[in-house]
């Protein structure tokens, strides 16, 4: 027989913890404001619920996995301001400790605010700040209490006190000295609070805004009951009636944060739905896409784990070994099995949502199996695509090499032995012989010409040495219409330039061959990123690639270099054949 749980499932074990800091805070409250609570029932009621639901909110909050240390610093004030109470005993030490503990109180405040979400101080703006109001709060107390009479602060005339050098003057001069600098240091925190809205993600603006907020309005409503207290004829009536309204006005501080909290809990719970509906149906870039959505991070990247490596959401296999950069965070993702499923790359801020990250990556665990599939074969396909790249690279350079072969040595040993034949006539007595040498000379002069030809089909000499540009111009002055050119002076990538120069030479011949056009424009144009083409023409349009014509082929050797052909050919309105290159290294040359 299963044994009956000893507490309901809500009611855990941090959940009892909190409770009871509560009510331990509540009771300490009560002890130690006791005399006032007598004769002012309403008020006790009012302050115990909000001391202990302090407690409560902040021992809930520590025992979360967000703000954890700065619950605990509420749980801190909430026991700093119990304290604060035993000034109503007006006997002793106790009005001394009364005022310290509400220095400590405020202070506790301050620095839970400011190390949220992340439960550290970060920056150099946030230690200034704590320093400055451990300095203000409890130096400045010490302070006036060095320079004052208790009766001065509302107290009675007995109790015990650290006076050093009384003077009321002084201590009035001083009162309004602290003031103004507790104003400047509830001022300073607003200020660093909304500084931090910008550069924080999506995700910590929503829980941080609504913390802005509540400070602002809370420490200018405490700020507006301190003022209260700068008369001269100030009673302890009028100090546990500020106390009272200060304390109030700060129990919504730890009700924020817990709706904070509670907001990122609801956020973990929810997430499955959101990532099932976001990436229906499942597609690498949909997985990539609803994971950006989720966590509230427009830059996040995704790599999956394909055969022996990660690749990216495009299929590029990553080489090199995955390190984050500056104000990144990477987090792997594994199989029930323990091996490597994927990896994202987030912003460093998503580590204080860790518990998000994680249940995102659970839910979209199924898609990322499936999408792990469909990256290996996309994997492959960029493999095959890089081997079909470097070989038009290849037979590039081996065209060019070629060409200059051809222009160096076959035509050099052809002009020489042109030379040889021409003494031989020279030398030749017999008239027959003379006539067979000039024949000779003639038919070699011929095969000069032909492997001229041939050089400048394979690897124009013009086109090597001075680049695209002029060698279109070389080919447009060679054509029988007209052939406006408007070209970069740019050099690109000799792969790049090899397949521009033949692709267009192709789009000029089938405009005049097949088009009938009057006339040709020649369009390149050179980006960052891309080299764009065009060539269009006035003719009779309705061109369409056959599976084995020219325009096929130049299609074939574009797309080997990931570029793209468009053709728009409406019949009758000539035709537009744009060509899209990757720029690549335009430094290349």
């Amino acid at each position: 027989m299963r044994a009956v749980p000893r507490w309901p499932l809500w009611l855990g074990a941090r959940v009892r913890r909190a409770l009871g800091a509560g009510a331990a805070v509540a009771a300490a409250a009560l002890a130690c404001g006791w005399p006032y609570w007598r004769g002012h029932p309403v008020a006790a009621v009012v302050t115990l619920a909000c001391c202990g639901g302090f407690a409560v909110a902040g021992g809930l909050l520590a025992a979360g996995r967000l703000g954890r240390r700065t619950g605990a610093a509420f749980v801190f004030a909430a026991a700093a301001w119990a304290v604060t109470w035993a000034g109503a005993w007006n006997a002793g030490a106790a009005p001394v400790v009364s005022l310290f503990a509400q220095s400590v109180f405020f202070v506790a405040i301050g620095i839970g605010v400011v190390m949220y979400p992340g439960g550290r101080l970060e920056g150099t703006a946030a230690r200034l700040w704590t320093a400055a109001a451990v300095v203000v709060m409890v130096g400045g107390q010490a302070l006036l209490c060095a320079v004052s009479r208790p009766g001065w602060n509302g107290f009675a005339s007995s109790a015990a006190w650290p006076s050093v050098h009384p003077d009321e003057e002084v201590f009035r001069c001083a009162q309004r000295a602290v003031t103004v600098a507790m104003v400047a240091l509830a001022g300073a925190l607003v200020v660093l609070l909304l500084a931090r809205v910008p550069r924080t993600g999506r995700l910590d603006r929503a829980f941080t805004v609504p913390v802005v907020v509540a400070v602002t309005v809370g420490v200018s409503i405490a700020l507006a009951v301190q003022g209260t207290l700068l008369g001269t004829a100030v009673t302890l009536d009028d100090v546990l009636k500020v106390y009272f309204v200060q304390g109030f006005c700060a129990t919504t501080l730890p009700i924020v944060f817990l709706f904070t909290a509670l907001r990122a809990r609801l956020s973990e719970l929810t997430v499955a739905e959101r990532m099932h509906r976001l990436t229906a149906p499942v597609s690498v870039e949909k997985v990539r896409d609803a994971l950006r959505s989720v966590l509230g991070d427009g830059t996040l990247d995704l790599w999956l784990w394909a055969e022996d490596g990660y690749v990216g959401v495009d299929g590029r296999r990553m080489e090199a070994p995955l390190e984050p950069g500056p104000g990144r965070w990477r987090h792997e993702v594994r199989t029930s099995g323990g091996e490597p499923l994927a990896t994202v790359d987030v912003a460093a801020a998503l580590r204080d949502h860790e518990p998000l990250v994680e249940a995102a990556l659970t839910a979209g665990g199924r898609a990322l199996e499936t999408v792990r599939l469909e990256a290996a074969a996309q994997a492959n396909l960029e493999r095959a695509r890089d081997a079909q790249e470097l070989l038009v690279r290849v037979q590039a350079a081996e065209r060019e090499r070629l060409a200059a072969d051809l222009q160096r040595s076959a035509r050099a040993r052809l002009r020489a032995l042109e030379e040889t034949l021409a003494r031989l006539e020279d030398a030749a007595a017999d008239p027959a012989a003379r006539e067979q040498a000039q024949i000779c000379r003639r038919e070699l002069a011929e095969a000069v010409a032909e492997l001229d030809d041939l050089a400048r089909g394979v690897h124009p000499a013009i086109f090597a040495d001075a680049g695209l540009g002029p060698a279109m111009e070389l080919v447009a002055s060679r054509a029988p219409v007209p052939v406006r050119l408007d070209l970069p002076a740019d050099r690109f990538p000799p792969e790049i330039e090899s397949t521009l120069y033949f692709a267009l030479c192709e789009a000029l011949t089938n405009a005049v061959k097949h088009a009938g056009a009057g006339t040709v424009e020649v369009t390149v144009r050179s980006g960052p990123a891309e080299i764009t083409a065009e060539v269009r023409d006035d003719g009779a349009g309705g061109a369409a690639p056959s599976p084995r014509g020219g325009l096929a082929g130049l299609t074939d050797r574009v797309r080997a270099l990931r570029g793209t052909v468009t053709i728009d050919s409406p019949p009758g309105r000539g035709t537009t054949l744009a060509i899209t290159l990757p720029a690549g290294d335009a430094s290349a040359r």
